[in-house]
């Protein structure tokens, strides 16, 4: 293989490519250039090029290869015979490794037309739309126009539409971001029409497993209820608030509970009081009701 080896792991994989040995699990390597994954036994290989592929599921075992499968990542990729896949299996490290370097090399320099922000809150924002590139980073999506750009985090995505229109375009499949500016703390939507369509969900895909892993670590988290009251009063308030009679404590355990919210990296200070972390505010949506603030 002349093209460089960005990735290469051992597993086991099931291809639905209609062979002979479609549909049963085989143990060999997964090798990936930028152009392509190739799904190699000492008898066979199957090679999938990156061009090809229309969507990346991880950890939803498909129901036909359950009995065969733990954890896995599936490929949905076209061909002249139709849509097919390749379900993978490995150690749960080396399949996210492996899917992070994926989504890589699939979104990384693709084109977009974009609209940022097209809202701030409710209101419509007169944005000129600009052609831009895609870069997927810790857990962060970036697009670089020719005269600026801007990134949305993962974790303040609210929430993920499509539209068929951007500007004066109605035939343009579009994803629609909500979420949460870090610096402002208004909810801004964006507008992300890649020139390729396939590209709107694998980009859809991609900020939707990786707000999912954040999710799962933040439920990991565990809070007591002062500091549950401390999130949710942060959110009710701007942070503009006297937590010493929120709390009725003492300033040095009022002091206790705002660091170890802080260490936890929920809250962050902002000018002379507090303001929720992407994190915060996913505790806050999720947990608010636990609380008797």
């Amino acid at each position: 293989m002349d093209e460089d080896v960005v990735a290469d792991i051992t597993g086991r994989f099931i291809l639905s490519n209609g062979g002979e040995n479609a549909g049963k699990p085989l143990e060999g390597r997964i090798i990936m250039t930028e152009k392509r994954v190739v799904l190699a036994t000492g008898q066979t290989k199957e090679t999938v090029p990156l061009s090809k592929v229309i969507d990346v599921n991880v950890g939803t075992v498909p129901q036909h290869v359950k009995r065969f499968f733990g954890d896995t990542a599936t490929i949905g990729y076209r061909t002249d015979d139709g849509t097919q896949s390749a379900v993978i299996e490995s150690s749960d490290e080396k399949v996210e490794k492996f899917v992070a370097i994926l989504f890589r090399c699939l979104l990384n320099g693709q084109k977009v037309a974009v609209k940022h922000p097209a809202r701030v809150g409710g209101r419509i924002k007169d944005t000129s739309v600009v052609v831009g590139k895609l870069r997927v980073k810790d857990r962060q999506v970036e697009v670089k126009t020719k005269s600026s750009g801007f990134g949305i985090d993962v974790a303040t995505v609210m929430n993920i539409g499509r539209t068929n229109k951007i500007g004066d375009s109605d035939d343009r499949v579009t994803l629609v971001v909500k979420h949460t500016d870090q610096e402002s703390g208004l909810t801004q939507t964006t507008q992300i029409a890649p020139a390729k369509s396939q590209y709107v969900n694998l980009l859809a895909r991609y900020f939707r497993l990786e707000y999912d892993e954040v999710r799962e670590e933040v439920e990991e988290i565990e809070l007591t209820n002062p500091e549950k009251r401390v999130l949710v009063g942060v959110h009710a308030t701007g942070g503009d608030i006297d937590f010493t009679n929120m709390l009725d404590g003492d300033p040095a355990y009022v002091t206790n509970v705002l660091n170890s919210v802080r260490n936890k990296q929920l809250v962050v200070e902002n000018g002379d009081g507090l303001s929720l972390t992407p994190q915060g505010r996913i505790v806050v949506s999720q947990r608010i009701e636990d609380v008797n603030a």
